[in-house]
């Protein structure tokens, strides 16, 4: 929420208009959002299969979060933390592009309108 509230507060929200602004600022809001945090979800994501995975194993097949980093940078490098953002984002841009139109168009609906004129 705070990127697209930059975002449409700023001088291009103006130019671009009333239903342009919120399908490019959400679009960007979700990108914002996804491309900081994809490492994190990444190794969440292996943490968690590997649990389901290993239930009824011994203890010493877990990897922690800091083993599984350690693991996904000696096997990968820094561009390992990122296989597979695009689709992410691809997704992202989409459903935040539409979540943050309908949210204007609704609060457009909802907010008080002016009798002056």
């Amino acid at each position: 929420f705070v990127a697209y509230g930059v975002l449409a507060r700023s001088a291009m929200a103006d130019m671009l208009g009333g239903h342009v602004a919120p399908l490019l600022f959400g679009a960007m809001a979700g990108w914002a959002m996804w491309i900081p945090t994809y490492p994190i979800d990444i190794v969440k994501t292996i943490v968690q299969v590997q649990t389901v995975e290993k239930k009824g194993k011994k203890k010493k097949d877990f990897m922690n979060s800091s083993q599984i980093t350690a693991k996904i940078y000696r096997t990968g490098g820094i561009r390992a933390f990122f296989d597979g953002l695009e689709p992410k984002l691809a997704r992202a841009a989409i459903k935040h592009a539409v979540t943050f139109w309908v949210y204007e168009v609704l609060m457009g609906f909802l907010r008080p309108r002016s009798n002056h004129g």
